[in-house]
């Protein structure tokens, strides 16, 4: 096994163990065990567990950004409003590996207000969920289908009310569907940058959602507070 591979595994073990049991019930051995290697080689790599949660979120967000380009690539989604449906799509659990990654960040939100190291990790990485939204409103200006909005403005509103409908959703509220968490999303910021008419989403893929996460019962899922979502 390469050392490449080897932290490759390790951080995939974290990411699991993590989201699954919360930072605080996860020991670097049982991530060791999970990856198959030795708990010397996780002390090797990474010099605690809040270095491990950190690098595993920014790995899973990278995932996440390289699937997002190959689907808008794939269908050909280029206008700003297909674009701009797509990154709510982005901000909303729609996938398992969705799921896992948004209670990671949420680990990392509960921790960050009680460590300058993970509060500088947060606001990194939320400037990467925040710049793809900043672009796709100036370019929707810039062509004139979207109107009288400051891009930084609604860059910050559509985060922070993705990252609301996902605390609800990661929750398994009865009242709140996904697919009526995206129509409130979709409605709201498309009346915040001035387009008329609805945003163009592409169909929404059967079984997705916090509720259809296999392999594991609600009850074993540890619930953290107010998971910051992926816009």
């Amino acid at each position: 096994m390469s050392a490449s591979d080897g932290r490759d595994r390790v951080l995939g073990a974290a990411l699991e163990l993590i989201a699954r049991d919360g930072f605080d019930g996860v020991r670097i051995a049982d991530i060791a065990k999970r990856a198959g290697v030795s708990a010397a080689l996780v002390h090797y790599h990474f010099a605690n567990r809040a270095q491990l949660l950190t690098e595993a979120l920014a790995r899973s967000l990278s995932a996440a950004e390289a699937r997002l380009q190959r689907t808008t690539d794939d269908a050909h989604r280029q206008a700003p409003p297909e674009r701009l449906a797509d990154l709510i799509d982005f901000g909303l659990p729609m996938t398992p590996e969705d799921v896992l990654e948004l209670r990671l960040w949420a680990e990392l939100e509960l921790r960050a207000s009680g460590s300058a190291e993970l509060s500088r990790t947060l606001a990194v990485l939320n400037e990467r969920l925040l710049r793809p939204l900043t672009d796709v409103v100036t370019a929707g200006l810039e062509q004139g289908v979207f109107h009288g909005c400051v891009p930084e403005e609604v860059a910050t509103v559509a985060l922070a009310l993705t990252g609301g409908l996902c605390t609800r959703l990661m929750a398994v509220d009865p009242t709140l569907t996904l697919a009526e968490a995206r129509r409130l999303a979709g409605r709201q910021i498309a009346m915040a940058v001035g387009f008329h008419g609805e945003l163009p989403f592409q169909p929404l893929p059967a079984g997705t959602g916090p509720g259809d996460d296999p392999g594991e019962s609600p009850a074993r899922r540890r619930r953290a507070p107010s998971p910051a979502a992926r816009p």
